[in-house]
């Protein structure tokens, strides 16, 4: 295996069936403390994997005391240790800022009031301020009971936790005529790769660089034999109209001190990364190996999963199209199963650890009767199992519509053995399994039944952004630019809480982002579908 893919592979591997990834929400079940956050285990849980399954986990340090009259100072300042953004200037203390080339100029008429667009005098205020913060959390829960509760003690006690803003600043740590920038897409493709692309080589253009180029097929891109791709605002014009990446994709690649020799050799100093965590992982390795040669080199991240399963991130690009593109293969599922005599259509959807897509698709249709999802354990027989639901649903409704996505259920089969090339682990047709247990189940009890399968996921992954994506993706591609000449290394860029943010890579790729089963989200779903519990 790789270095690039070694570092998420044992993340992916843990296996999350034994815990359940809710908070304390009474005193009659045993809890855990894990990194100040309670957390209720599932009963019958096996091994002692800690898991933290929420969007945005606070994690303190493992000396933290409770007791103690000062824990939340104590808190907030291993908080802020641990989010603070890595600079070049931790690497070179001497090195000088200079003023930033990025100022957008308004349309105003000339006149002697006007100098360069602007009335005299007047001072521009398009820069962020390096002191300025986002704030991570937005709800204050009273009680540790309270649906979708993140406390960090017994009490709920509210703490701010503050993160980096993202955007242009006022002093600039390259001097553009001195860029040499390159872009990679690595992993599967996903909706917005392009529109990605495409802003970051806009900007970069915006600052004065003059030498940007894209690294073919992900990492693997990065060898004497792969020549690299020249980029400039002509060639991305029209890009983001179409899906997939105009650079290429791929899982896995050389080792970490072989692609910085690449980096170093062709004297790059902007790197730009899309990619999920595995990709992340990598990325992360090599600022650290730059850091390690002492080389002037920003490295930035952006999230790149369509499944969503980010950390602390409100989305990432990619899911939205997703969500609406599984819309279409849910109701043809349900047109299906609604004509047929006993009807059931079975959708399988994109979710390896995490369950956003099918829990969302399925609110966005209002079509599904049961979504099956990966932090939710489900049977399929006996008498509280999916397939006694589904019978009771063609017998009165007359046909049943499931979502299922792609990680849920890994319990119920053989387990499929190895990993891909980013070190994810290779998963069992969930989907399959789900039809033929069917098929086989109405057999034995002598009722008839029509079950349609869809599996959509290539589908979707090849398709062009939707609009809101397409937003989120050109947010996303300047806030990197940008990022990256305010000199930090070793970042990635998200939206929290509607705000744009930048995060230390180690921080968000620590564990997947699952859905909280305990949240008003997953709540709605159930809402949505009517299920019962299926344990």
């Amino acid at each position: 295996m790789s270095s690039v893919s070694i570092g998420f592979s044992a993340v992916r591997s843990l296996d999350h069936s034994c815990f359940t990834p809710l908070y304390a929400l009474s005193s009659s079940p045993s809890k855990e403390v894990a990194g100040g956050v309670f957390r209720r285990w599932k009963e019958g849980g096996s091994g002692s994997l800690l898991v933290l399954a929420s969007a945005a986990v606070e994690e303190s340090g493992p000396g933290m005391d409770y007791a103690e009259t000062n824990w939340k100072d104590q808190f907030q300042e291993d908080f802020e240790r641990r989010f603070d953004l890595p600079h070049l200037t931790d690497l070179f203390p001497d090195l000088t800022p200079i003023p930033s080339t990025f100022r957008l100029k308004k349309r105003s008429p000339s006149s002697d009031d006007y100098v360069n667009g602007y009335l005299y005098r007047e001072q521009y205020n398009g820069y962020i301020n390096n002191d300025d913060r986002v704030l991570l959390k937005v709800i204050k829960y009273s009680s540790p009971t309270s649906a979708g509760a993140e406390c960090i003690d017994s009490d709920c006690t509210w703490v701010e936790q503050w993160i980096h803003r993202a955007g242009p600043r006022k002093e600039i740590f390259f001097r553009p005529g001195d860029v040499n920038a390159a872009i990679v897409t690595c992993g599967g493709l996903c909706p917005g790769l392009n529109d990605v692309i495409r802003q970051i080589v806009i900007t970069l253009e915006m600052y004065g660089v003059k030498k940007i180029v894209g690294i073919p097929h992900g990492y693997r891109g990065f060898s004497a034999e792969e020549p690299e791709i020249p980029l400039s605002r002509k060639a991305v014009q029209t890009i983001h109209l179409s899906g997939g990446s105009i650079l290429g994709v791929s899982r896995g690649g050389p080792d970490i001190e072989e692609i910085v020799n690449i980096i170093q050799a062709r004297g790059i100093n902007m790197l730009f990364v899309l990619g999920g965590d595995g990709t992340h992982a990598g990325a992360n390795a090599m600022h650290k190996e730059c850091n390690k040669r002492r080389i002037k080199v920003a490295v930035v991240g952006v999230p790149k999963t369509i499944d969503n399963d980010i950390l602390y991130m409100d989305r990432t690009f990619g899911f939205d199209t997703a969500v609406e593109e599984a819309q279409r293969a849910i109701n043809s599922a349900y047109i299906e199963a609604h004509s047929a005599y006993h009807g059931i259509g079975i959708v399988k959807l994109m979710g390896r650890s995490s369950g956003f897509i099918a829990m969302h698709a399925s609110l966005a249709s209002g079509q599904v009767d049961v979504c099956l999802i990966p932090e939710d354990p489900f049977t399929l027989h006996g008498p509280n199992g999916v397939l006694r639901h589904l019978r009771y649903l063609v017998q009165t409704k007359g046909s049943a519509v499931v979502c299922v996505a792609e990680g849920a259920g890994q319990d119920l089969l053989e387990k499929a053995t190895g990993t891909d090339a980013s070190g994810n682990k290779i998963l069992s047709d969930i989907g399959i399994h789900v039809v033929q247990e069917t098929r086989k189940y109405f057999k034995e009890i002598g009722v008839p039944a029509d079950v349609k399968y869809i599996d959509p996921t290539y589908m979707i992954r090849a398709v062009r952004a939707n609009a809101a994506d397409g937003i989120l993706c050109t947010v996303l591609g300047q806030n990197a630019v940008h990022g990256a000449f305010a000199g930090f290394s070793g970042i990635t860029v998200g939206v929290v809480n509607t705000h744009y943010a930048y995060f230390p890579i180690p921080e968000v790729i620590s564990h997947p982002r699952l859905v909280d089963t305990n949240s008003r989200m997953w709540h709605r779903c159930l809402t949505s579908t009517g299920q019962p519990d299926f344990i």
